[in-house]
């Protein structure tokens, strides 16, 4: 079986390379279409050993977008002529039109689904499958297939993912000096063109508190300032995870950081104009306080939760702990179902 994999983000590449990894170990022959300029999609296919065949670079402003979809469109179905895939996997529109145009069969993955707007309406209808979480409130019809878990389960499931604490050296960390991640997003990515995440000055505020406690590290898809630029994460973007794994506390205004470090069993703070608005998110701040967020109009609130946060950090964590440990109990293996939708669609039984 082939399988062409649609990457546009890394969350993508993390998602995606755990369903991978079951397909290759049955002896599918796979290929990426990456995207070149996106935070580390290239670096983490690359550092998986994959082929990838790059993309159109990705676009920072609504022109440069829009300009990237179609290019990416073209590029997706000329590979798709070329590869001769049995099924595409993928979470962005471009794979979705290709198989379309080809007639070949698209799994679409999403966790964001209507709520990302116009990505979603330009990819969804088109797809064979839409497979989401089961938290997603919104039935998309008869192709819609859902699964008991969260997108961070596919590779941070604890049967797939086990921190290393040598991660501390190479941060230049004592064994047990405290430190918590500071994330910071870039909001260029299409549905992120009118939200908005930190201010400089909000950033400075939360530095200043943090430091009471341990040492902060930066993760930043921009350019940190000169003042800041010392505090940006050495580690590569493959050993990401362990960093979270071994922080004491995440902050930032990114929604994917904040949900992994979330399920992999560190407390997390996010703080943006997206709160409240991911139906996956809620639920797990909601039903297993795994992470917790506040819109920017709710400033006071996200320092006075931070404070109280900072102010016993043994008691956050077991807290913590327990919430996870519920959640694992209830959540399925979604690699499991992608994993058997994709030969699904390939018309094929999964390997005895």
């Amino acid at each position: 079986m082939k399988v062409l994999i649609d990457a546009v983000h890394p969350a993508d590449v993390w998602t995606l390379g755990a369903v991978e990894d079951r397909l290759l170990a049955d002896g599918a022959e796979t290929l990426w279409l990456s995207r070149p300029g996106k935070d580390s999609v290239v670096e983490l296919i690359e550092a998986r050993g994959r082929p990838h065949v790059p993309a159109a670079q990705a676009g920072t402003s609504m022109p440069s977008l829009a300009r990237e979809l179609l290019q990416r469109d073209w590029r997706a179905w000329r590979e798709v002529r070329r590869f001769k895939p049995d099924v595409i996997l993928t979470r962005s529109p471009a794979g979705v039109h290709a198989g379309r145009l080809t007639r070949t069969p698209v799994l679409y993955d999403t966790d964001d689904g209507h709520v990302a707007g116009f990505l979603y309406y330009v990819a969804g209808p088109l797809a064979n499958i839409i497979a989401s979480p089961t938290a997603t409130e919104k039935n998309y019809g008869k192709q819609h297939r859902r699964y008991q878990g969260y997108k961070e389960l596919f590779y941070l499931h604890p049967s797939r993912f086990t921190p290393d604490p040598a991660i501390r050296t190479e941060l230049g960390l004592a064994d047990d000096e405290p430190f918590h991640v500071l994330r910071l997003t870039a909001f260029t990515s299409s549905h992120d063109v009118s939200e908005a995440g930190m201010s400089r000055d909000q950033i400075d505020r939360a530095i200043e508190r943090l430091e009471t406690t341990g040492r902060v590290v930066i993760s930043s898809e921009d350019d940190l300032p000169p003042d800041l630029a010392d505090r940006r994460i050495a580690a590569a973007p493959e050993r990401f995870h362990h960093v979270l794994a071994a922080a004491d506390l995440v902050v930032g205004d990114s929604q994917t950081v904040c949900s992994e470090a979330g399920v992999i069993g560190t407390p997390s703070l996010r703080f943006n104009t997206w709160a409240g608005r991911h139906p996956y998110q809620v639920e797990l701040e909601e039903r297993w306080g795994l992470t917790k967020a506040f819109l920017l109009e709710d400033e006071d609130a996200f320092f006075a939760e931070l404070d109280r946060l900072l102010a016993d950090l043994p008691a956050a964590q077991a807290i913590h702990d327990e919430g996870r440990r519920r959640m694992l109990d209830w959540c399925g293996d979604p690699v499991d179902d992608l994993t058997a939708w994709t030969y699904e669609l390939a018309g094929r039984a999964l390997p005895t």
